[in-house]
């Protein structure tokens, strides 16, 4: 039982870790975009974001 509720935290603290990078990045990404007056995509490509990252990212703005 204890394995159980060790391999949830786990998982739990790796979606965190997931949901913490996109937070960062999406914040990165707003940085750019005021201030060298960029698009999203321009601030994504900028920063060399992979695609799949990108989609993720565009459903936050």
């Amino acid at each position: 039982m204890c394995q159980v509720f060790e391999d949830l935290a786990e998982k739990r603290a790796e979606e965190r870790a997931e949901e913490t990078r996109i937070e960062t990045l999406f914040s990165a990404i707003k940085n750019l975009m005021k201030s060298m007056k960029w698009t999203a995509e321009q601030a994504m490509a900028a920063m060399d974001i992979s695609e799949n990252d990108q989609m993720l990212l565009k459903a936050k703005f």
